[in-house]
């Protein structure tokens, strides 16, 4: 009887086939990505005032194609294969840039269509010429050598990563965390008139940027001739920057009630960078906005709150700006938005959009030459010291970009040796831009340390906001004690335990002048360049002094690759000892007994 063999080899080989050709386009896709990531961050630096999306996504798409034919030449692939996959790739892009300049197709198909081409077309060029993406000969083969430097590098690293990932980690993660208690307290009953224009300043319930909400606030409050709310979905308390927690004044069903009662409309909304909400809030959020747009409320975003406002569909087809370093994410999440750069704010009839952080005072002034007039926007300017105000127009501003430099921040993320915790005395009547200043420069805009929110109780700022400190002064475990206010400076409130006070505002100047100024002399001058660079503050007037650079935290990464290697090389030199130590002899053998017999009894 003959027996068969199962046939599984050709099916076997068939499935290693496929695999094969299946690593090889996810290969592909990695390749991409880290070319468009690493040659991002170039153009970034080098065309930081790019602003066209049909440029940017030239450019995107360069810089995957280009990722991607360097793998396949390092994979050994011939030229003419990778000019079929570059042009699979780059035409999707190029092609549908032609319906875009027409006017049909918007910018956020270009380029979701864009990359689902791309995708199908790179599988066909692949298929098109398979036995070049699975001819044996284009395996990698990666020397032994090398694996084993790559590995004793990561080991050296592993330490100071380690430290890195823990310390930055934390603070990023400590700048909007909500308080651990259910403290509760209630907003300032404020005073409604009618005949004053109002303008709600919107807060979401996992937090928003300090600056971005209390510098226009403090703007348009001193005033006196606008009713300000700050605003919010639900009740309850919201972080600011730095664990800063605010009372809003209103919900949105709240602010509702008071404008029927009082026979009124929202005039203007002001809306900062928000920390993600989850998407209940989110949806209520934007329908909010619409729902005041379309009643003519002037609708008016600072930074990032770009993002909130695009999101609900009220800047499509429109110009508008943003922070400088989110706007290639907003470019790429709102293609169908008109992005712009190099100008404190886009004005376009009843949407404003204003640059980074500190632009949103400007915001503040136009929204107050739009309800009032230029000569109550010029006395605001005045009130807060604010040196850059150009009545009816915005000014042009740097169009920044990363720099090597920059990298202090991630020196300071992950190994800053100076003072990291950093309490800030909530005081009776602090200005909204001087509890920003203290709040923002020390975590988000220079990452140095942490803040806490220390006082005895509710406080509430100049033009009637509530604060909630988060500890008192003697419970709280801090390297240093800052308290903002000029008039708190000039009172000088008795601290009752822990570091002696240091008061930030002494002399009547733009709120944030002495906090960069203390960041330069504390920690060092390039930090507090960065802080100014981030928030789009010019500096050139400053003067900051101070050391030049933090040699102690660029130190500590270097001590801890030392200490790394030291390990590693204790390893090495202890497995070799063990290699060379002779082996033990052998015991000898045990000697039998001896055999006793029988004498033998002689023969007669």
């Amino acid at each position: 009887m003959t027996v068969h063999e199962p046939r599984t080899g050709p099916r076997i080989g068939r499935a290693r086939l496929a695999g094969r050709f299946i690593w090889h386009y996810i290969e592909m896709v990695i390749a991409m990505s880290v070319g468009m990531l690493l040659l991002g961050l170039v153009w970034s630096a080098v065309l930081p005032g790019d602003t066209r999306f049909d440029v940017s996504t030239l450019i995107m798409a360069a810089d995957m194609t280009i990722g991607m034919a360097v793998w396949m030449r390092v994979r050994r692939h011939g030229w003419v294969a990778i000019g079929e996959m570059s042009l699979a790739m780059f035409a999707p892009f190029f092609l549908l840039l032609v319906p875009y300049w027409f006017g049909v197709l918007p910018g956020h198909l270009v380029m979701s269509i864009g990359h689902t081409l791309m995708f199908v077309l790179m599988a066909v060029a692949m298929l098109w010429r398979r036995e070049e993406y699975l001819h044996h000969h284009h395996r990698l083969r990666v020397p032994w050598k090398w694996v084993r430097g790559a590995a004793v590098v990561l080991a050296v690293l592993l330490i100071p990563a380690s430290v890195s990932a823990v310390n930055t980690i934390g603070k990023f993660g400590d700048m909007y965390r909500a308080r651990p208690d259910s403290v509760s307290a209630r907003p300032v009953a404020k005073a409604h008139d009618p005949a004053k224009p109002t303008v709600a300043f919107l807060v979401g319930g996992k937090g928003a940027n300090a600056a971005d909400l209390l510098g226009p606030y403090e703007v348009l409050a001193g005033t006196g001739r606008v009713n300000t709310y700050v605003v919010s979905a639900r009740p309850g308390l919201v972080p600011l920057t730095g664990g800063l927690d605010i009372v809003p004044d209103l919900t949105f069903d709240e602010l509702t009630r008071l404008m029927s009662e009082r026979h009124d409309s929202l005039d203007a909304v002001v809306i900062p960078a928000l920390q993600p909400p989850d998407p209940a809030e989110s949806a209520s959020i934007s329908a909010w906005l619409r729902r005041q747009s379309a009643a003519g409320a002037l609708t008016v975003s600072v930074c990032t709150g770009a993002r909130t406002l695009a999101a609900s569909g009220l800047l499509d087809g429109r110009p508008a700006t943003s922070h400088w370093l989110r706007l290639p994410g907003l470019r790429k999440d709102f293609g169908a938005v008109k992005w712009t750069s190099g100008t404190r704010y886009v004005d376009d009839g009843n949407v404003i959009t204003t640059a980074g952080v500190l632009s949103g005072i400007e915001g503040g002034l136009r929204i107050t030459e739009r309800l009032l007039d230029a000569d109550t926007a010029r006395a605001a300017a005045q009130r807060v010291h604010w040196r850059h105000y150009v009545p009816g127009r915005a000014a042009r501003i740097p169009e920044s970009g990363l720099e090597p430099s920059d990298v202090v921040v991630a020196l300071n993320a992950s190994y800053q040796t100076g003072p990291s915790t950093i309490g800030v005395q909530l005081t009776e009547g602090v200005g909204e831009l001087e509890l920003a200043s203290a709040f923002v420069s020390y975590t988000e805009y220079s990452m140095v340390g942490h803040t806490v929110a220390v006082g005895d109780g509710v406080i509430h700022s100049r033009h009637g906001l509530t604060f909630v400190p988060r500890s008192t002064v003697a419970a709280a475990d801090l390297d240093r004690l800052l308290v903002p206010g000029l008039d708190a400076a000039r009172r000088h409130p008795a601290a009752t335990a822990g570091p002696r006070p240091e008061y930030l505002h002494v002399n009547p100047e733009f709120a944030f002048d002495p906090v960069l100024r203390d960041l330069a002399r504390t920690y060092d001058v390039q930090t507090a360049r960065f802080a100014a660079k981030t928030l789009e503050y010019p500096v050139l007037d400053v003067k900051p002094t101070g050391s030049a650079w933090p040699w102690s935290a660029t130190l500590v990464p270097v001590l801890l690759a030392l200490l790394g290697a030291a390990a590693v090389a204790t390893g090495m030199v202890s497995r070799r000892i063990r290699a060379r130590r002779p082996e033990p002899l052998d015991a000898p053998a045990p000697e039998e007994p001896p055999v006793m017999t029988a004498p033998t009894t002689p023969e007669r």
